[in-house]
């Protein structure tokens, strides 16, 4: 049986990935929400229902090589590539200085089809870089599968650059689901509402 949102979302709490607070980001912006899917492969019971979820994806495309993007998606692609009996490879961000220079760990050849797995999009444009690896040595990316897209850009971005994004979950379907399990409470869930909705807003009013 396909794994279905509500699964995975019940995994996202598992693993409580969502917390509620006020978070300051790297852009120095404060957000009353954050989000770690880094935490998700220390919570076993969780990292299987994602990764089955990728995997009955990832073999729906019908690509030859799983690919885990630097860092968070390395994980996520070697479980999965395991559980399809496929190879697998790691993309870095950028190529390395030393060695052989390499920017793909692991063995793929030209004309090779991949799928490119990570925890998250946001704006998308951190995805560019494993894109231009993968152009450079003429493999071509089915698709990027992510966990969660936080629906702020990242699907558009993508598909500018002519690729396509997928996920298993949206934002706004974790969000209703913590709060159908009982993981975020209503006033936590208005709060973050207030923030998607208008940022600049949510955080004048931290300030009044």
């Amino acid at each position: 049986m396909p794994t279905s949102k509500a699964q995975i979302a019940e995994a996202l709490v598992k693993a409580e990935v969502l917390r509620h607070g006020v978070f300051t980001l790297k852009s120095g912006a404060r957000s009353p929400i954050y989000v770690d899917l880094r935490v998700v492969p220390s919570v076993p019971e969780a990292m299987d229902s994602i990764t089955d979820g990728l995997a009955e994806a990832c073999r729906a495309l019908g690509v030859d090589v799983v690919a885990g993007a630097e860092t968070a998606g390395i994980p996520l692609a070697a479980v999965v590539g395991h559980k399809l009996s496929m190879p697998m490879v790691y993309v870095r961000k950028e190529p390395k200085d030393y060695g052989t220079g390499s920017q793909i760990e692991g063995v793929i050849a030209p004309g090779q089809r991949v799928v490119l797995l990570d925890d998250l999009i946001t704006q998308g444009t951190s995805k560019f870089a494993f894109l231009d690896g993968f152009a450079r040595a003429e493999v071509d990316v089915a698709c990027i599968l992510v966990v969660l897209d936080r629906q702020q850009g990242g699907t558009e971005a993508v598909a500018a650059r002519g690729s396509e994004l997928r996920s298993l979950i949206t934002l706004d379907e974790t969000l209703a689901e913590y709060l159908r399990l009982g993981a975020l409470d209503q006033a936590q869930y208005d709060d973050i509402q207030h923030y998607l909705d208008d940022p600049d807003a949510w955080e004048a009013h931290l300030d009044a």
